[in-house]
């Protein structure tokens, strides 16, 4: 072996080395059922990931309000040097006058101590911190109406992967029907029985045919795409869904029976409302605590030492100072400005009466109007499927009749239109219910959370 020859072999050794990792990834496929790729989603999307790290954060923020309670514990030290002192003038009657003065205090002065403070009495506090246990009840369900909604648009998304393989598997059947008849009638013009121009449009209806399939295969893939990007998985990792829209359409009245749609108590938007009307309300009171008295306690323990330049440091003389003391703080008169704050919150409360009902009239509309939506799919999808049934018994005779003569080849195209066309339509009468069922299920609230 030459040193060319050895080179490239390494070389080609090594860029498959390389490329090992990228082939094994590609080959890797995961199959998914809705349950799982809905748990997969709740596991690893940002989103979720996000609002987990808000809960957090408002249960530290709590904390950080309660820590307030507790006593406030310092220490400190000082040293002060007297680059000038102080005198004292005397004029006593009988003595002679100094008219220098007399010089007082000492030329060094050491201090340290530790000082503790705390409230005891504090209702603008203790109101406070019942408005951040609210704060992390909003959170809570913020957190639950993202989950909500993520569980929506996965379950769509899987219904749109389902739809897109079905319409797929509907333009694959029409396009080996079309390749059939296509040959069928290439037989019969070389035998001369029917038209060259005959022939040329049914080689057309193929190539037609083949373009649909290979639009339906991209959309195949583009939903795909779309569901890795909800479920927060390696967009370059195969995934494969399991069943198709039949499976779901066995079971339509069953699945339309067990949804209560009687009550909005889990809807989510209701809920945050709710709860912020109880943060205005909270509000409120810590407005009109402001107008109560505090009561407040502090001690401080300090040690002092003063001396001259002319005292030797082990000879200073060290004493302890302490004190104690509670400050009593009584709110009288501010020229009526926590009057009005508290009058403009108590406006904004009975607002918020008038809000909710309007929130909830409002989600009763979209409620019967998702209700009506899955009841008018449930009697297309009915109408499709005999339609499709129709079709493709339609599709056999007019087969048979062109093969015997007995048919024009328009009478056969129309026949594989109607098909194809019946086909997408139960197909996509099943998926009209699915996503109506969806949007349902999240508006009540009522999607199972893994």
């Amino acid at each position: 072996m030459t040193a060319n020859s050895l080179r490239k072999s390494i070389f080609i050794v090594l860029c498959v080395i390389a490329l090992l990792p990228f082939s094994l990834k590609a080959q890797d496929t995961l199959i998914v059922s809705l349950d799982k790729a809905i748990e997969i989603a709740l596991s690893e999307s940002p989103t979720i990931k996000v609002a987990n790290k808000e809960i957090q954060r408002v249960d530290y923020s709590s904390k950080e309000k309660i820590s307030a309670l507790f006593p406030v514990i310092s220490a400190s030290g000082q040293y002060s040097r007297a680059v000038k002192k102080q005198k004292l003038f005397f004029n006593i009657p009988g003595m002679p006058a100094r008219p220098d003065g007399i010089e007082v205090g000492q030329d060094n002065t050491f201090s340290g101590g530790i000082s503790a403070a705390m409230p005891l009495i504090a209702p603008t506090l203790w109101a406070t911190i019942k408005m951040s246990e609210l704060d992390a009840q909003l959170v809570m369900e913020s957190a639950r109406s993202s989950k909500l909604s993520l569980v929506n648009e996965v379950s769509k998304a899987y219904y749109a992967i389902l739809l897109a393989q079905d319409s797929y598997d509907v333009f694959k059947k029409s396009y080996d029907i079309a390749v059939e008849n296509a040959k069928i009638i290439e037989n019969k013009y070389k035998q001369g029985t029917v038209s060259e121009f005959e022939w040329i449009r049914a080689d057309v209806q193929v190539k037609n045919a083949n373009a649909n399939l290979v639009s339906a295969e991209n959309a195949v893939n583009l939903s795909v795409l779309r569901l890795k990007m909800l479920m927060g998985i390696d967009m370059f990792i195969g995934l494969k869904v399991e069943g198709n829209l039949s499976n779901y359409e066995a079971n339509k009245y069953a699945d339309v029976l067990s949804i209560d749609t009687t009550t909005l108590k889990s809807n989510s938007d209701l809920k945050q409302f709710d709860i912020k009307a109880q943060q205005l309300k909270q509000s409120l009171k810590i407005q009109k605590s402001t107008n109560l008295p505090t009561l407040s306690a502090a001690i401080n323990y300090q040690y002092m030492s003063m001396a001259d330049d002319s005292i030797a440091f082990s000879n200073y003389h060290w004493f302890p100072t302490s004190t104690a003391a509670l400050s009593l703080s009584i709110p009288l008169f501010q020229g009526g400005g926590k009057l009005f704050k508290q009058k403009q919150i108590e406006i904004q409360v009975e607002e918020m009466k008038y809000q909710r009902d309007n929130l909830r009239r409002g989600l009763e509309l979209q409620a019967m109007s998702y209700l009506d939506n899955i009841n008018q799919s449930l009697k297309v999808i009915e109408s499709n499927k005999e339609g499709l049934r129709q079709a493709e018994k339609a599709l056999s005779i007019s087969q048979k009749r062109y093969e015997v003569g007995a048919a024009t080849y328009l009478d056969l195209s129309n026949a594989e239109l109607a098909y194809t066309q019946a086909g997408l339509s139960y197909n996509q009468s099943i998926y009209n219910y699915l996503s109506a069922k969806a949007d349902l299920e999240k508006l009540l609230g009522n999607q199972i959370i893994f």
